[in-house]
């Protein structure tokens, strides 16, 4: 486990509120564990659609950029998640890293077991992790 990585993601999930459409991102990968989810599916399961998730993946890319003290190879969202190309699709993967960290923070894993709608519900404003 690369303690580094963690420091890193606690930082860049506590700085700022994070967006209902993070939440639900990090809730699809909590749910798979550490396998492989292909961006259909990935989109299926936040409730959005798949020509949305390159928005929501760039937003996280800069949100993760403009966090003091990331820089390469750190940079970008994959500082959270490896992605593949399997069949033509992209494929992505929560790294070990991010999970630990949602464990460490049980605002966030609670509202992991939450529902999307009712993510998008309670935390249009975001959700503040402390």
């Amino acid at each position: 486990m690369d303690n580094h990585r963690i420091q890193l993601i606690s930082t860049v999930i506590t700085r700022l509120p994070l967006k209902p459409s993070h939440i639900c991102l990090f809730k699809a990968f909590y749910e798979v564990a550490n396998n492989w989810i292909s961006i259909s599916e990935l989109a299926y399961r936040i409730q959005d659609d798949e020509s949305s998730m390159s928005g929501i993946l760039g937003s996280l890319g800069n949100r993760i950029n403009q966090t003091e003290g990331i820089e390469r190879p750190y940079d970008g969202y994959g500082l959270l998640m490896a992605w593949e190309t399997y069949h033509d699709e992209l494929h992505y993967r929560g790294l070990p890293e991010l999970r630990t960290v949602i464990e460490r923070f049980p605002v966030l894993q609670n509202t992991l077991n939450l529902s999307v709608d009712e993510i998008h519900r309670l935390h249009k404003d975001g959700l503040a992790i402390f």
